[in-house]
């Protein structure tokens, strides 16, 4: 080590010992340092100091897993509730990361589990769109809002649809989740999971009750949708629940046409056999 850095860091040491550097609460929280995060509280320090993004002591060390902090923190009274610049809470970033005993523990402290940041996301989607099936099973559990929405319209289970988690989705669906709310354009769980071409998924919410005849804005159905890609499984599970084999969507377009189009001939002869008939009048649109 060069003499400058000896020097450097020998000054450095020295104002820490003289008192002229001081680590903040923060900072002491971040690192999960209990002694220091006790003894800066002691001198007065506010525990909820806010860094330039309005983090405070307590979100940090719930989002750094620090939990024997995060319970200093509650104990000595910070603002439990408190939201930095993206509307986030402590909350939301234990549900993020899955810090299951910091979720229980800043819901005991009255954490509202229903708030939600800038983009309308309550702590519920953030343990769904992370795959943490036991956050959600907490949180619910707590009063959380199972089929609140984000800025999208979209529920816990919309989301869990699109990333293709069935494990998230059987959660959702034992813990009440409205099988049948629709996004912005109109997509219900199983309309999304059956373009996604989530064949389980697609089942299990069939299975579960989903309506099989609802439609998106443009008037796809899921038979319309799992016809044009060829999901036969899916296919014959919603023609044994009732689907509408004669639909049509805004192109003009049905589940046969679409079937006949792209050359999937079990399908066709499956529709047909359920009824399915030929347009009557040339699509809008023609198929590429």
């Amino acid at each position: 080590m060069s003499s400058l850095k000896h020097f450097t860091v020998f000054l450095f040491l020295m104002l820490i010992i003289t008192g002229c550097v001081t680590s903040s609460l923060y900072d002491a929280a971040y690192k999960g340092d209990n002694y220091q995060v006790l003894s800066l509280l002691d001198e007065g320090n506010d525990i909820n100091e806010t860094n330039d993004t309005g983090w405070t002591p307590l979100m940090i060390a719930a989002a750094e897993g620090h939990s024997n902090t995060v319970k200093i923190l509650i104990k000595k009274g910070a603002d439990i509730n408190a939201k930095n610049r993206y509307g986030r809470t402590a909350l939301m970033y234990a549900a993020h990361y899955g810090y299951n005993p910091i979720v229980s523990m800043l819901l005991t402290a009255d954490a509202d589990p229903n708030v939600k940041d800038v983009e309308q996301k309550p702590a519920i989607i953030a343990a769904v769109q992370n795959g943490h099936s036991e956050t959600i099973n907490i949180l619910i559990n707590s009063g959380a809002d199972v089929n609140i929405r984000d800025q999208h319209n979209r529920t816990a289970l919309l989301i869990a649809a699109t990333a293709g988690n069935i494990n998230i989705v059987e959660t959702l669906i034992k813990l009440g989740a409205d099988l049948n709310a629709t996004d912005v354009d109109g997509e219900t769980a199983l309309i999304t999971a059956t373009g996604k071409g989530y064949v389980d998924i697609a089942l299990a919410f069939i299975a579960a009750g989903a309506s099989v005849n609802t439609t998106t804005k443009d008037k796809n159905s899921a038979l319309i949708i799992a016809s044009g890609f060829g999901y036969s499984k899916i296919i014959k599970a919603l023609l044994e629940k009732g689907a509408n084999v004669d639909q049509i969507n805004v192109h003009g377009w049905s589940a046969l046409y679409l079937a006949e189009s792209k050359g999937h001939q079990d399908i066709t002869s499956m529709l047909k056999k359920n009824g399915a008939r030929p347009l009557e009048n040339k699509p809008l649109v023609e198929v590429n």
